[in-house]
């Protein structure tokens, strides 16, 4: 398995990455095609891959926000699911920095979502009581009440409020 960074729309993974990200989430979370080739010249923004072979394995959009890191998109191939692959891709990831981790998933409605959360807790994150909503990637698409989850700890309510102020400016598309 290697681990690579998708840094341009020249890379040979991001076709595959693209079929993957529009298989793995719905429009309302997920960029345009335009919006994520802009996210290429910021800083903050990272894609990574882990290869396999000549197949692309998964992979993990994030942003670095000074004092913590914010999983913003992070999918697994359907073939390699349920073989251990997403906890040693997050699990690697995170032992990298000491900085907390924050990442969104869907409210728990149903085995899906509840096997999601549950995959989340057993890497260490915690769940938030805090009402979130994921400002929208379209115009023509509402913001989407989504679950905080974090680690290693919980988040403050004023660690929140920085968290969603980074969010609604310099993450999220800008509708102006």
């Amino acid at each position: 398995m290697t681990r690579t960074v998708i840094a341009s729309e020249s890379d040979p993974y991001f076709p595959a990455f693209c079929e993957m990200y529009e298989s793995s989430f719905p429009l309302s979370e997920r960029r345009s095609p335009e919006d994520q080739r802009r996210l290429f010249s910021n800083r903050a923004y990272r894609l990574e891959a882990w290869v396999e072979g000549d197949r692309l394995a998964g992979f993990l959009g994030w942003w670095a926000g000074g004092d913590w890191r914010f999983v913003e998109h992070f999918a697994v191939h359907p073939d390699c699911r349920s073989a251990g692959y997403g906890s040693r891709f997050l699990s690697g990831w995170m032992r990298e920095s000491d900085l907390p981790v924050l990442l969104e998933i869907e409210p728990v409605t149903d085995e899906t979502t509840r096997r999601r959360q549950r995959f989340y807790h057993r890497l260490g994150f915690q769940d938030n009581e805090i009402v979130h909503y994921q400002p929208p990637y379209h115009r023509e698409t509402p913001s989407v009440r989504l679950w905080i989850m974090s680690f290693p700890q919980p988040l403050t309510p004023s660690s929140y409020e920085k968290f969603k102020r980074v969010q609604q400016t310099e993450i999220m598309p800008s509708f102006h």
